[in-house]
This record gives structure tokens, sequence and C-alpha cells, in this order.
């Protein structure tokens, strides 16, 4: 081979093999440092693409899982205030039992006072049973206002919107607006009465918000926004007046649905009824019937019989459904489990074969460096052409 000092190709081959090895070597370092074979798409493209999917699946998977968690902690929260309603109408016919005998004819009274505290605190359960805001035992849950409402308090009062949230299903509410001080315009003070035609509830407005702003208050069972144009909309004055009247009417109450897969539609969701009603009124209990009388008794025990078969019958199904979740809740961590794995198996790197890379890598930078050194040094034989 001729000597050359113009072109050193001795030097270029050995800087080419360094420049690789070191690239190799660094690729190597990236590797053992993070854990991932797959840093970046270049590292592996089709790789990339399928473990970016099943990590987007697993994340899916992983808020669905969650999703069954809240709802098995849900019906739960419902089966345990159907169970405090079972005992109570348990308990009721065994009153009712007593009641229909001659030799407690004497205590019917007492029987009786009793039968209406067992009813108060059925319907105080059956109101106040909720999980985050959504009530569960009064058949309110998807219940939502009909299109035969017509609340012109919205055009007379400056009502912006009104809600049905909380309140009981397939009900009419009249709701007015109540004048409690002299004047022609709704103010603070002033309030808001709503009935069902059997109870009535009535909220104070503390004040009256101006501008654009809102304001929300919870009566009758639902909130009701009230927006900055309502203190110029009542012609009312005097203490007690009525401004106006409106009616509201909420539809049948609706089975609420928990997304519990990573994919779309009813594969992956599930129906709970919170629908049911369990109020007196929704178990045909607590109508004309009493125990002041051994006739009322007798009534008031088959009310209570058909009430306890529905009862039992409706809480039947929430204990399948929590078995249901259940099941559901094990095939998503299933899931979860072998979508990890996967992702595992394609991104995560090899560190013993990774290790063994480096290392071959290192070897070869180091010896590429000193051949590169040689061959630099190589051109020096030149010179002593010319001693």
């Amino acid at each position: 081979m001729a000597l050359s000092v113009q072109t050193n190709n001795a030097a270029m081959t050995a800087l080419k093999n360094l420049n690789t090895n070191s690239m190799n070597m660094n690729q190597s370092l990236e590797r053992l440092s993070s854990g991932f074979r797959i840093n970046s798409a270049a590292d592996d493209a089709a790789g990339f693409a399928i473990s970016s999917k099943l990590d987007a699946q697993n994340t899916r998977m992983k808020a669905a899982a969650l999703n069954v968690t809240q709802a098995q902690a849900m019906v739960k929260t419902a089966d345990a205030g159907v169970n405090e309603i079972q005992n109570m109408v348990t308990r009721l016919q065994s009153l009712a039992t007593q009641a229909q005998s001659a030799n407690n004819g004497g205590e019917l009274a007492s029987l009786d006072a009793e039968r209406s505290k067992l009813e108060s605190a059925i319907n105080k359960i059956a109101g106040s049973t909720e999980y985050n805001g959504t009530k569960l035992l009064n058949g309110s849950a998807g219940a939502a206002i009909t299109a035969g409402s017509t609340v012109d308090n919205t055009t007379t009062n400056g009502i912006s919107s009104i809600t049905a949230n909380g309140a009981a299903a397939s009900t009419t509410f009249t709701i007015s607006f109540v004048d409690q001080a002299t004047g022609t315009t709704f103010n603070a003070g002033d309030s808001i009465r709503v009935t069902d035609g059997t109870n009535t509830s009535s909220v104070t407005i503390a004040a009256v918000p101006t501008g654009q702003a809102t304001t929300s208050i919870s009566v009758g069972g639902f909130d009701i926004v009230l927006n900055g144009t309502l203190a110029a909309k009542t012609t009312a004055s005097g203490t007690g007046s009525i401004a106006s009247t409106g009616t509201l009417i909420t539809g049948a109450g609706a089975a609420q649905t928990f997304q519990v897969g990573a994919g779309t539609g009813t594969d992956n969701q599930v129906s709970v009824a919170f629908s049911n009603s369990y109020t007196t009124s929704g178990l045909g209990i607590g109508g004309t019937n009493d125990l002041t009388t051994s006739a009322g008794a007798t009534a008031y025990a088959a009310e209570l019989t058909t009430a306890l078969n529905n009862l039992v019958s409706q809480r039947a199904d929430l204990g399948a459904t929590q078995n249901q979740l259940g099941f559901v809740a094990a095939n998503l961590a299933t899931g979860i489990e072998q979508a990890t794995a996967s992702v595992s198996t394609i991104r995560d790197a090899d560190m013993a074969a990774e290790m063994a890379n480096f290392t071959k890598n290192q070897i070869l930078t180091q010896a590429g460096t000193s051949m590169l050194a040689q061959a630099n040094q190589a051109a020096q034989n030149v010179l002593s052409l010319f001693r």
C-alpha cells in the first residue's frame, strides 16, 4: 500500500467503528439508566405503537376499576339503608300482629304511636341515604323534569334554571314565591315555598344576586338557581302574599350507569337501579290504615306483607349487583395485570443483556480509541523518508 499524507484510510476506518461503538454504548447506557428498551419511537417503531396502545388501554382499565370500586361502595351504602328499613318493616309487622289481638285492645294507641315514629324514621332514612349527592332510596336517582312542567316562574321571577337533583320521582311540585316584606320587588328576606301536596318546605333568600351572578338554594328536595334579574320581577306586595306559582313535574327515576370497561358501549357498562323508592309511600304503607283499630291493623298488616316482599326482592337485586360488580372488578384486575405484563414484555429492557452489550461496546470503544491513535501515528512514518 502506498504511503499517503492526504488521506488516512486506516484512521477513517477506525473512526467509523469508534463512532458506531460509542453510539451503541450510549444506547445501552440510556436503556440501563431508564430500564426501558424503547425510549423513543425510533428505537422500535412497531413496538412503540403497540405498547403505547396497550398502555393507554391499561390506563382506561385502571380508571374503570376505580369506577367499580366506587359503584360497589354506592351499592353497599344503599343496601345498608335498605337493611334498616327492612328491620323497621319487620318491627311494624310485629306491631300489627299485636294490634290485631283482643288482649292488646287497651294498648292500640301506644302501638300506633310507635308505628308513626317508625314510618317517620323510614322516610328519613329513605330521604337521607345518599352517595356523593345522589339520593339512593327515595326514587329520585335519575329523575328529570318532564316536558309537561309549566314553571312560569322562569319568566315571572327570574329563575334561570331548576334541577331535580334529589327530588322524588314521579311527583308534582308547586313552587310559590312568597313576599315577606312590603314593596313590589323580590328582595332578600323573601322566600320560595315548595309543596308536593303533602309536605311543604320553604327557604329564605339571604341575598338576591346582581348583574349576571347566580345563587343556588335548596328547597323541596332539589336545587333552584336564581339569576341576577330576579329583583325586579315580582308584583306582589305585603307579608305572606304569593307573588306567583308554577308547577314542576319529575319523571320516573332511571337506572344509574357505571363505566366499568376500557371501551364504549353496553358491554363496558353496568346499570344499577337506584330508582326504587323505599319511602312509606313507595312501599305502599302509611296511607289511611293504622293500628288504632283491629280492622285497621289487619289491613295494615296486609300492606306490610306486600311491602316486605317487594323490599326483599329489590334488596336481593342489590345483592346480585354487588356480586356482579365483584366479578367485574376481578376481571378488570386480571386485564390490568395482563396488559401491564404485555407492555413490560415489549418496552422493558433486559438488564442482563443490556449490561453485556454495554460491556462489549465499552471495550470496543476503548479499543477503537487506541486504534485511531495508532492510525494517526502511522502517517508519521512518511517523515522517515526525508531523513
